[in-house]
Formats: structure tokens, sequence, C-alpha cells
């Protein structure tokens, strides 16, 4: 195998490794924020019935006031859509996990190849693919990736080296 070939099948280890720890970190933030989307409808919402319920039962009215609140922010939160943060991440979680999953591919198929431009070029496409998913997204904080590295570390991605 020439030292082309080395490097672009080292090159393509290393964007899967970028794409791996950016797909991870955004399925964390995706089930994050699919988390807060859910309290900011159900937690309002519990609080309205409740407040409903306090009046049913001869406490003050004035328990209304905190219920039409309540109501009005769990209405709001369900009419805005509070999962599409959500949505957004995990769609960028899936395009970097289908970046990762042609960068193994790639990898694997090098072995025995013997055209590095051909090798080169794929390569190529890769990376403009991954920039380009990487500069349509919306950032995410530091502690999604934290969190993907101990995940990553603790063996989520294990049952890919169990296939090899």
């Amino acid at each position: 195998m020439s030292d082309a070939i080395k490097n672009i099948i080292a090159e393509l280890d290393r964007l899967y490794d970028d794409a791996s720890y950016s797909a991870q970190s955004y399925f964390e933030a995706a089930k994050s924020a699919a988390l807060w989307g859910k309290t900011f409808i159900l937690f309002p919402a519990l609080v309205s019935s409740l407040s409903s319920f306090v009046i049913a039962l001869g406490w003050s009215k004035s328990w209304g006031t905190l219920g039409a609140i309540a109501g009005a922010v769990a209405a709001t939160a369900a009419f805005l859509g509070s999962d599409k943060k959500a949505n957004s991440h995990l769609n960028s979680a899936r395009n970097f996990t289908d970046i990762r999953h042609a960068a193994r591919l790639e990898m694997s198929l090098a072995q025995g190849s013997t055209n590095v431009g051909q090798l080169e070029e794929k390569l190529r496409a890769l990376r403009a693919e991954y920039s380009a998913v990487n500069s349509g997204i919306e950032p995410i904080s530091n502690r999604f990736f934290r969190k993907a590295q101990k995940r990553i570390d603790g063996g989520v991605l294990s049952y890919e080296e169990a296939s090899n």
C-alpha cells in the first residue's frame, strides 16, 4: 500500500472520528431539547389543571390567574412547536451519522485500492459534505460534546468495532 493511500486512510479515519463526535453531540442535544420541549408543555398544563381543581374544591378564585397563565404558556409552547429544536438537532445528528458510515465504507474500500486520485476525490467530497452540514446547523453547547465523549468512551459505537 502506497504512502498516499495510507495518508488518505488516515484522513478518512479522522473524518470518521469528527463525524462520530459531531453526530453523538447532536444526538445528546436532541435528547435534551426534547425533554425541555416536553417540560414546557407538560408542567404548565399540570399547573393549569391543578389550579382548576383547587378552585373546584372551593379555594380562592385567584388560583384562576395562575391557571390561565400556565394554560397560555402550555398552549403557546405547543403552538410554536416545542419539538422543532429537537428535530433540528436530530436531523443534524443523522447527517453526521451518514457521513460517518460513508467514511468507514471508504476506509474499508481503500485498503485494496490503488487509485489514489479516486480515493482523494471521494475524501474531498466527504470533507465538503461534512463542512456543508457543519456550516448549516445551529451550534450547541460544549456540555453536549462532553456527554458525547463520555458515551463514545463508554462504547456507544462499539457495535461497529465488533462487526469489523
